[in-house]
């Protein structure tokens, strides 16, 4: 039986898709894409783009580090490279029955002028998230909706 960081590291790597939300209400929703490649057993990077701006171009890029830790699954956001880390941003998991649940460790978590508030649900098969900046009580950046990638086995070509 796997470890929980095996498990859940295991069930995130793969290539992520929204395009039948995007599809449905592309008013509402980006066409977004996702990536989790492994680096070694517990370090994973990400890579996070616009399907118009493609891969080489992403919003997000990071270097993670996978640890348990009282039962949770802590995930650390690095650079590249692993050249920075700010704890405050790391992300805790839950395993909830059949899903990893999972929000921004602290409330010192602060992007581009807000407080970071991240959601992310995923099960092998889906991932669901949604990232905010909030300040002074009013959204700053970011989305109201969560956004519903689904796991492929390659990218979909449209």
């Amino acid at each position: 039986m796997p470890s929980l960081v095996e498990d859940f590291c295991n069930k995130l790597e793969g290539f992520y898709d929204n395009w039948t939300q995007a599809s449905s209400n592309p008013a509402k929703y980006a066409h977004c894409k996702l990536r989790w490649e492994r680096i070694s057993d517990n370090e994973l990077s990400s890579k996070q783009w616009y399907h118009y701006m493609g891969e080489d171009n992403p919003y997000r890029n990071k270097w993670h580090r996978v640890k348990e830790e009282d039962g949770a699954i802590i995930v650390e956001n690095w650079t590249p490279s692993w050249e920075s880390h700010s704890e405050c941003c790391d992300m805790i998991f839950n395993f909830l029955g059949d899903h990893y649940d999972g929000k921004v460790k602290t409330n010192a978590c602060i992007i581009r002028g807000g407080v970071v508030k991240s959601t992310v649900k995923f099960n092998g098969e889906y991932y669901k998230s949604r990232d905010q900046g909030w300040r002074d009580d009013k959204l700053v950046w970011g989305s109201d909706v969560i956004y519903d990638l689904k796991k492929t086995d390659k990218p979909i070509a449209i």
